[in-house]
């Protein structure tokens, strides 16, 4: 299987050739073309996230139900756990069948379908911590400029790292329960039943879950001057932040900004940058979408 690493690109799966296999929001939503063998694995436009997995239980399913990848080309535009291990099932179809495989992929899967709001994932810290060299990339401002061979390196250490802990040789949840340290963040805005946060660490969303702040926006700083920002709510029942609006409203002033029925943006450029917008911008657009909801239904 070949893989094709274009950082922050999307297309539309007519454009792949045949026998191409789209990850994670390569193309946008999930995606059959059966004819010419081409598919999209996706959970972030055109879907309900409720009611659909993350990009790596759709990889397994779909081996399991008949998919040979081994003459497919892979296309990601970024990296993270659920890409990486949808990469290894590919890599490694005759080994979806193990029960402990079938365990980690179903429990990774929900933590990144929910973002941290699935409260019954037991193994949530080892999933974790398989993602780790992908966090230090993002925490130390590392990621945005790493090549594409570097991304291609950083999805072999999560590879490597699912394959110690299905040997048993990673450490265990209730070790890095002992070690674990909850995520610094700093609170920039309130808004009308909403937050707004900049924190470094991508998994920022777990504890402020936890805290019972459901509807967020999180912000964190480039080097390149750009900021990363992610729009979520707990669930497709948190109401009153209908992300799939709030997005259209920023993509409206600056196009890139998508994603799911909970969580989503901002634009994943070429180049390593994101959004442009700065922090109050983002907050004073959001608020303002926010307001119109609420008003709306009264």
């Amino acid at each position: 299987m070949r893989l094709v690493i274009e950082r922050g690109k999307t297309v539309e799966l007519a454009e792949l050739p045949p026998w191409s296999i789209a990850l994670d929001g390569y193309v946008q939503g999930p995606r059959l073309d059966n004819i010419l063998h081409r598919y999209s694995f996706d959970h972030h436009k055109d879907c309900i996230r409720l009611i659909t997995t993350a990009t790596c239980e759709q990889v397994r399913d779909a081996i399991l139900l008949g998919l040979d990848p081994s003459r497919y080309t892979a296309y990601v535009n970024d990296v993270d756990t659920d890409t990486a291990l949808a990469l290894w099932e590919l890599r490694n179809p005759f080994r979806l069948r193990e029960p402990k495989v079938g365990h980690y992929i179903a429990s990774a899967g929900l933590l990144d379908a929910h973002g941290g709001g699935y409260p019954l994932v037991y193994e949530r810290r080892q999933i974790e911590w398989i993602g780790v060299p992908e966090t230090e990339a993002r925490i130390s401002g590392e990621y945005e400029k790493l090549s594409a061979q570097e991304l291609s390196q950083l999805i072999d250490r999560i590879g490597e790292r699912f394959e110690l802990l299905l040997a048993g040789k990673a450490p265990s949840e209730e070790e890095l329960r002992h070690i674990e340290t909850k995520a610094d963040f700093q609170r920039l805005f309130d808004g009308t039943g909403w937050t707004m946060v900049q924190a470094a660490d991508p998994h920022v969303l777990f504890d402020l879950y936890e805290q019972g702040i459901e509807r967020i926006v999180t912000c964190r700083p480039q080097k390149d001057g750009s900021h990363t920002y992610t729009v979520a709510r707990r669930s497709d029942f948190v109401d009153g932040f209908d992300v799939p609006t709030i997005l259209a409203a920023l993509d409206a002033v600056e196009k890139g900004w998508g994603g799911g029925s909970t969580i989503g943006g901002a634009p994943r450029n070429p180049d390593g940058s994101r959004s442009r917008l700065q922090p109050r911008q983002v907050f004073e657009l959001v608020e303002a979408c926010v307001c119109r909801q609420m008003n709306s239904v009264r």
